[in-house]
């Protein structure tokens, strides 16, 4: 797209990714890029360029559209995302920017010289609280924008996909076109982003389109690089590896000289990879909850031990997890198996978990420990998690608590201990995301860096990493405590330890 939109000069042909992911219709379009390529910019574009292409309304000729633009946490949607928009849409030339929530950008312009008025209402979500993720859930909306959409559960991005396509109305036309599109600096290959763009590729009348921009780095090879003073000639050494500039780069050009340059330095190889160079791999981000974790050390192939109990701990919400653990009798803990689930209800995840237990721990007896907040009852059935799970023949009790560094504290003693020589603390080798949640990827976010200090958030990034490493609290935390009784050992069937019919966390 390079000709004049509403008076905007959008010019993109330097960008052939981008032009690819303007000319699809589909109705999720996901854009994949390093930092610098623009990606961000382009999706602003878009919402502009589908309100001008709306088709009038029959009434009074004005172009309606309503668009949603979400974003992980408040300050992230203030300081990036906001602050993109404006620079394509300032609010001296498109209007005031309504700042108290929801933050709100409503561009209307008049019809002039034969062209149909534009309204457009731009509403700017946040979700790191629940009560805006159900805000957002129940708007009526044209399409919606997703910003680094690898930071979002799939749920909300599934929950968006039946909120758009409802406004304008019929009266006013209904929309030209509908859907949502997401822009995203890459992530592991464990994400739901990898699964869908690289291995399922919804297709269909509502396909799924994907779009990866290049890299804005190339490693270079020792061979290729010339014989005297590479750094002189732009070759940059960061990470143990030799890099240069793509060329193919997007959006270079509206981009500082010697921008991917400056940018690595400093960085460890997996940042390189993923920020500049735009590869799926898993970065280690903030200060890593447990930092006692060593891959290296607690990492092994394991094997259930078939007369000791199986320990559960579980995580609710829309990723509900499991980790699955045994104590070993000289106090070592062993973590065996992990079930992690994105987008899936309480009904379906207990079924699953019934089944896993059935086929990978059959009579074995089981201690199930989930999330205090699980006692909550459900607002139409007046049920809770806890009540559910018992239907389906699964015996489970909260913790005692869920503050976040007591179940940080039930993790991190075993893996400061060394008993017999050995670790305290192991995981399988088959524990992917275990392992990952652990290693870093349920951490504490970075928030400033001054004076020769770095300071972090007091309480945990929430991402698509933390469920599961809390379901590893709540088990190690839950299992602890000393009230479980044996039942007798059904046969073919997992059993449970009988709980005691008391208050015992008074």
């Amino acid at each position: 797209m390079n000709k004049p939109v509403a008076g905007l000069k959008l010019n993109f042909s330097s960008s052939p990714t981008v032009a690819r992911f303007f000319k699809s219709d589909a109705f999720v379009r996901g854009l994949m890029g390093p930092v610098g390529s623009g990606k961000s910019y382009a999706c602003c574009a878009e919402i502009f360029r589908r309100a001008v292409e709306q088709k009038p309304s029959p009434r009074d000729g004005i172009k309606y559209s309503r668009w949603a633009i979400v974003r992980n946490t408040h300050p992230m949607l203030r300081t990036t995302t906001l602050k993109t928009w404006l620079e394509l849409l300032p609010e001296h030339t498109w209007g005031p920017v309504k700042y108290s929530p929801p933050i709100t950008h409503h561009i209307k312009l008049p019809p002039r010289d034969g062209a149909a008025g534009i309204d457009l209402e731009v509403i700017f979500m946040a979700l790191d609280d629940p009560k805006d993720v159900r805000k957002l859930l129940s708007l009526e909306l044209t399409g919606a924008w997703v910003n680094e959409a690898r930071e979002l559960p799939k749920a909300v991005i599934d929950g968006l996909t039946h909120r758009v396509g409802r406004y304008p109305t019929k009266a006013d036309g209904g929309p030209t076109w509908r859907g949502v599109i997401l822009d995203t600096n890459p992530m592991d290959d464990d994400h739901y982003w990898y699964r869908l763009a690289e291995k399922e590729k919804p297709g269909g009348r509502f396909r799924w389109d994907f779009f990866r921009q290049p890299g804005g780095v190339l490693e270079v090879p020792l061979e290729e690089l010339p014989d005297e003073m590479p750094e002189a000639k732009g070759y940059i050494h960061q990470g143990g590896r030799w890099w240069m500039t793509n060329p193919k780069a997007e959006n270079l050009g509206n981009l500082p000289v010697g921008y991917y340059e400056q940018l690595l330095g400093g960085k460890n190889l997996d940042w390189i990879k993923c920020y500049a160079q735009g590869q799926y791999t898993f970065v280690q981000e903030g200060k890593p909850l447990w930092p006692e974790y060593n891959d290296n050390l607690m990492c092994a192939d394991l094997l259930p031990d078939p007369g000791l109990p199986v320990h559960i701990g579980l995580d609710f919400g829309l990723t509900p997890a499991a980790v699955f653990a045994q104590k070993l009798k000289d106090g070592r803990w062993h973590v065996l198996h992990e079930l992690v689930t994105f987008d899936m209800g309480l009904e379906r995840f207990c079924s699953m978990l019934k089944s896993e237990l059935e086929s990978r721990f059959p009579r074995y007896e089981t201690l199930i420990w989930g999330d205090p907040a699980g006692m909550q009852r459900d607002q139409i059935f007046e049920t809770t998690a806890f009540d559910h799970m018992k239907t389906h023949g699964l015996l489970a009790r909260p913790t005692a608590t869920n503050a976040f560094r007591t179940r940080r504290e039930a993790l991190a003693i075993p893996m400061g201990r060394l008993i017999d020589g050995k670790p305290g603390f192991l995981v399988d080798r088959k524990c992917i995301r275990v392992r990952k949640s652990l290693g870093g990827g349920y951490h504490f976010k970075r928030v400033a860096v001054g004076a020769g200090h770095e300071k972090f958030r007091d309480t945990p990034n929430k991402n698509e990493h933390s469920h599961v490493g809390d379901a590893a609290g709540y088990c190690l935390l839950g299992s602890e405590h000393k009230i479980m009784t044996k039942s007798p050992v059904a046969r073919g069937r997992p059993t449970q330890a009988k709980v005691l019919d008391f208050d015992v966390f008074s």
